[in-house]
C-alpha cells in the first residue's frame, strides 16, 4: 500500500494495489461529494476495449488513489484468488442524468443502474474501443443533491511488455524489467505469486510497487519461497490515476483509476 498526504479536509490520499476499493467514509450527508472512476484495457481481436464504472459518494474522510506515490518496495503477502473488496460505507448519491464519455474519438454515455443502484455503466458489457495511452474524457450532467456538472479527463493506461523473468539462485535479489511509462504519473504493481508448501493453489505472494521507470528489484530475502515453489505465477498492472479538484460552494472530487494488466483480460 502506497501512501501520500493531500489536501481534502482532514482526508488522507493513498494509492491502494488495484483489487482494494478506495476506502470512503461518512457520518452525515453534508460530507464532500467525490466521484470515482475506475477503467481496464481488455483486448478485443487485435485492439482493445475498456468498460468505465462511476460512482459518487458523499463522504466524510477518504482514502484516495495516486500513482504518483510509489516507492520502489516489495512485501511478502498471503494471496486469495477469492478475495472480495472491503464495501464501500459511504452514502451513494447521484450525478445527474449521464456521464457522457469520449476515447479514442469514440463517445459513449454511462448511466445510472437503477433507482436503488446508483453506478453509472455504458449500455452493455462489450464496453467502448479504445487506445490504451489515449486520454478520456468525462462529462457529468450533475444532480443539485448530489455531484456537481464538471467536465473533467484523465489518461488512461498504456500497454507494457514485461520481459522474461529469470529466477534468482536461493537468496539473491531478482531485477524485473518492462516497457517504461512515458511520465512520471504511473506506477507499475507487480505480484509474484506462489504455494508456499502448504495447502493446495496459489496462497502467497510477493507484491511490489514501483515506480515505472522500466526496471524495480526484488529483495533477496524475498524471493526463495518463490523461486522454490513448484506453482508460481506473476501478474503485472500498470497504474495511472487522475485526481481533481472541482471548486464551488462545496468543493468536490474527481478520483480516476485506470489499469492494464499483464495478462490481459479478454472483452466480452
Amino acid at each position: 500500500m502506497l501512501r501520500r498526504a493531500i489536501g481534502l479536509l482532514s482526508v488522507a490520499g493513498t494509492l491502494l494495489a488495484s483489487s482494494a476499493c478506495d476506502q470512503l467514509t461518512s457520518t452525515s450527508n453534508g460530507g464532500t461529494p467525490v466521484m470515482l472512476v475506475t477503467l481496464n484495457a481488455r483486448t478485443k481481436g487485435a485492439g482493445f476495449t475498456t468498460s468505465p464504472v462511476g460512482n459518487f459518494y458523499s463522504v466524510s474522510s477518504a482514502t484516495f488513489s495516486s500513482a504518483g506515490s510509489a516507492n520502489d518496495s516489495c512485501s511478502a503477502l498471503a494471496y486469495d484468488p477469492n478475495a472480495v473488496p472491503t464495501p464501500v460505507t459511504a452514502t451513494a448519491i447521484g450525478g445527474g442524468a449521464f456521464v457522457a464519455i469520449q476515447v479514442s474519438g469514440n463517445p459513449d454515455t454511462l448511466r445510472k443502474v437503477s433507482t436503488t443502484d446508483l453506478t453509472y455503466r455504458l449500455a452493455t458489457t462489450a464496453g467502448v474501443s479504445f487506445t490504451p495511452g489515449d486520454t478520456i474524457n468525462f462529462v457529468i450532467a450533475g444532480d443539485v443533491a448530489g455531484f456537481p456538472p464538471a467536465t473533467l479527463q484523465g489518461r488512461t493506461a498504456e500497454p507494457f511488455t514485461l520481459n522474461p523473468i529469470v529466477v534468482p539462485p536461493a537468496g539473491q535479489a531478482m531485477t524485473l524489467t518492462w516497457t517504461a511509462a512515458s511520465d512520471a504519473n504511473a506506477a507499475m504493481l507487480v505480484s509474484l505469486r506462489y504455494n508456499n508448501g502448504t495447502g493446495a493453489g496459489l496462497n502467497s505472494q510477493i507484491f511490489c510497487d514501483f515506480k515505472d521507470g522500466g526496471t524495480g528489484t526484488v529483495p533477496g530475502a524475498l524471493t526463495t519461497l518463490w523461486a522454490a515453489s513448484g506453482m508460481r505465477d506473476v501478474f503485472a498492472q500498470r497504474l495511472r490515476t487522475a485526481l481533481v479538484s472541482i471548486g464551488g460552494v462545496t468543493t468536490s472530487y474527481f478520483n480516476m483509476i485506470s489499469t492494464f494488466d499483464v495478462p490481459t483480460p479478454v472483452s466480452p
